[in-house]
């Protein structure tokens, strides 16, 4: 118990002294002496000195401006301030190094930072038509309240000629040419090149593999959340910036900005998209037992047990219960229920619901709230002389819900579903292609609903319907047509009196077909 004890209280020792060593490195102070030396050179002269990491583009940097400083025992965010106080460039902390980067926060810089280093020197402007150049001086004064005053002087003398020589982009003086003597004056001492890290275009450090049992147990701890993983792997749950790669963990995933990659989890997968922006939050796809979210836009694949959700999908949304998007560019497939404001492709599933469809839902029940298909029949038949069917959905896949019943004669009744099209041949006229199958109770409908729930016998009525419909307005039209009909009972239940087929087999199922009609109103 006492070793126990005394592990946890060294590991707690220990993220306390990492987390203050790092929150200390823009407060430390430092002391160095550079003559005519790039921006590049300074940086990482100051690296090599005091470890200090820093992170930036060298060809963000100004390739120009040169910089002669004595420098002792002041602040780095101050040295900072003079450096960059000429670019539009600034500066922060992130653990355990100082990313420099357009557009981030800096400070008016302090005049007795840097006493000797002067105003940055313009380039040379390119010789004129009379074969002058100008030549610029600057002269810095510190006066004694502290402020800096920069004089420029400007004059014109004969342009000496120039040879041409290939531009070095990205690479750190480390030596000045004096044309006046032809030699070489040393600036700095050659310095090492720094292991940079790598980073993602939103100034995440990349990390080649992450793992870990559940944060901050893990090998990027306490800081898990500032790290992109390529490879990632973890025993419960596992936390991170973002993925570009493969990530696997027991119960779930959760990645605070982007996944560009494959998650596996037991339980959950889950992208937050904190930065609330319009970018693929999810590029590739998202593998859960139970519950995907990606809360920005997706690009992949989404598959789970019982639900996935994300903004927008362009791929694949494949679940057992449930699947839930804002704009669907792709399929979304559920054993229950798909939902989304507007889709452009198909939804299959028990119930699928959208605000507009530019494609085919597939389903019992599909409703589409502003381009959908939505029709009233009331017709006769040969076989039920009033039937009334319901068709939902839309013109190029709708399913139907029906009612029939004999109201002479034997009085037998029955329901069904089916699904069918509607084609358009011209504007008033139209064709519909239907299948449906009723269940034919052999009861009188009169004493509905006895029937319902009791009668078990085999009486089904399959139906393939073509009719042609007459358009006489938007909400109105008349429609007839032949119907094909198959049905099959075990009770020797006769719908109608002529037939083209009846026969019964040797267990007694009859099947009995015949060439019927439809003729009805639409609305």
């Amino acid at each position: 118990m006492k070793t126990r004890s005394f592990f946890i209280l060294a590991l707690l020792c220990l993220l306390v002294f990492t987390v203050t060593a790092q929150a200390q490195q823009l407060d430390k102070k430092i002391s160095i002496q550079v003559k005519e030396a790039t921006l590049p050179q300074v940086l990482q002269k100051i690296q090599q000195k005091y470890a200090i990491r820093f992170s930036y583009l060298n060809n963000a940097l100004p390739a120009k401006q040169r910089f002669s400083a004595d420098i002792t025992d002041k602040p780095l965010s101050e040295v900072l301030d003079v450096l960059l106080s000429q670019t539009d460039m600034g500066y922060l902390e992130r653990n355990g190094q100082v990313i420099i980067k357009q557009g981030l926060p800096k400070k008016e810089p302090k005049a007795i930072t840097l006493k000797n280093v002067p105003a940055a020197v313009p380039a040379p402007k390119p010789a004129s038509k009379n074969n002058t150049v100008f030549e610029t001086k600057v002269t810095t004064t510190v006066k004694p309240d502290g402020t800096i005053d920069n004089k420029v002087e400007t004059k014109t003398k004969p342009a000496e000629p120039v040879l041409a020589a290939p531009e070095t982009v990205n690479t750190p003086a480390t030596a000045e040419t004096t044309p006046e003597l032809g030699k070489t004056e040393e600036l700095l001492a050659p310095v090492p090149k720094p292991n940079t890290p790598s980073y993602d275009d939103d100034n995440n450090e990349m990390k080649a593999q992450h793992f870990g049992i559940i944060y901050p147990l893990s090998t990027n701890g306490i800081h898990a959340n500032l790290y992109v993983n390529k490879v990632s792997a973890h025993l419960l749950i596992g936390t991170a910036a973002g993925l570009q790669g493969f990530e696997f963990s027991g119960i779930g995933n959760v990645e605070q900005q982007y996944v560009h990659g494959l998650q596996f989890a037991g339980i959950f997968n889950i992208s937050k998209n904190l930065n609330n922006n319009s970018e693929v939050s999810l590029r590739g796809g998202q593998f859960a037992g139970l519950v995907n979210i990606s809360k920005g836009n997706s690009s992949g694949v989404q598959s789970a047990g019982l639900l996935n959700v994300t903004k927008n999908l362009n791929g694949a949304q494949l679940n057992g219960f449930m699947n839930k998007a804002k704009q669907v560019y792709g399929v979304q497939i559920a054993g229950f229920l798909n939902h989304a404001r507007s889709v452009r492709g198909t939804q299959i599933g028990f119930i699928n619901i959208t605000d507009s469809i530019s494609g085919v839902p597939i389903g019992l029940i599909n409703i589409v709230k502003k381009n959908g298909y939505r029709r009233l029949e009331a017709y006769h038949a040969d076989d039920f002389d009033v039937n009334l069917t319901y068709k939902i959905g839309v013109r190029k896949f709708y399913n139907m819900i029906a009612v029939g019943a004999q109201t002479g004669g034997s009085n037998y009744w029955g329901y069904g579903a089916g699904f069918g099209a509607e084609w358009r041949l011209t504007k008033w006229f139209h064709v519909n292609t239907d299948l449906m199958s009723y269940y034919v109770i052999d009861q009188n409908y009169k004493t509905f609903p006895d029937g319902l729930f009791e009668n078990y016998h085999l009486n089904l009525l399959n139906k393939f319907r073509l009719l042609g419909s007459l358009q006489l307005s938007n909400r109105l039209a008349l429609f007839g047509g032949p119907t094909y009909n198959v049905f099959v009972t075990d009770n020797a239940t006769n719908l109608v009196n002529h037939t083209l087929h009846d026969r019964t087999n040797f267990n007694g199922t009859n099947v009995q077909m015949w060439v019927g009609f439809n003729a009805g109103i639409r609305f």
